[in-house]
């Protein structure tokens, strides 16, 4: 006997088509109202690992982007390794999970660069009240951080 089957985000979708607002509403779609926050974060020798850097706060009902999002390192900030963690107050790492910034460079949120691919990649996350302030996470290094700056751009859509 034939088997039909569907996947979850195909039933999701028939259950968003009953209502327009619903499926406008649909956090599994990257378009919409697309915009970007960038961020300039200055660093120096007075920082050390796990400083937490409150970046920006986002509008309530937003969701953020992390495959259209990226850290610039504009200058070599550390002698040893440094990872960055982006998050929220409520997951640390939702956006940006292990980044490798220990070079001057370019680096995106899902990058091979980092760890793990963020959370926020597979669980679409709407901004709440508590969730919407982003925050920068020295995670880990190995030596002392340098002045320099790392710029962070949060792609994120609105409705």
């Amino acid at each position: 006997m034939l088997k039909t089957t569907q996947s979850n985000e195909y039933a999701l979708q028939v259950a968003a088509a009953a209502s327009f607002n619903d499926r406008l509403d649909d956090d599994r779609l990257i378009g919409g109202n697309l915009k970007f926050a960038t961020v300039k974060v200055v660093v120096d020798a007075l920082n050390v690992a796990t400083d937490v850097i409150t970046l920006v706060e986002l509008p309530t009902g937003a969701i953020v982007l992390p495959e259209l999002s990226k850290v610039i390192v504009t200058d070599d900030c550390t002698s040893g390794a440094l990872t960055l963690d982006i998050g929220d107050a409520t997951d640390v790492d939702r956006y940006a999970d292990g980044i490798n910034a220990a070079a001057a460079g370019e680096i995106a949120f899902t990058s091979v660069a980092s760890t793990t691919v963020p959370a926020g990649l597979h669980t679409r996350h709407k901004l709440t009240e508590t969730t919407n302030i982003l925050k920068l996470t020295l995670a880990t290094f190995t030596a002392t951080i340098e002045a320099g700056e790392i710029i962070v751009v949060i792609a994120y859509k609105t409705l």
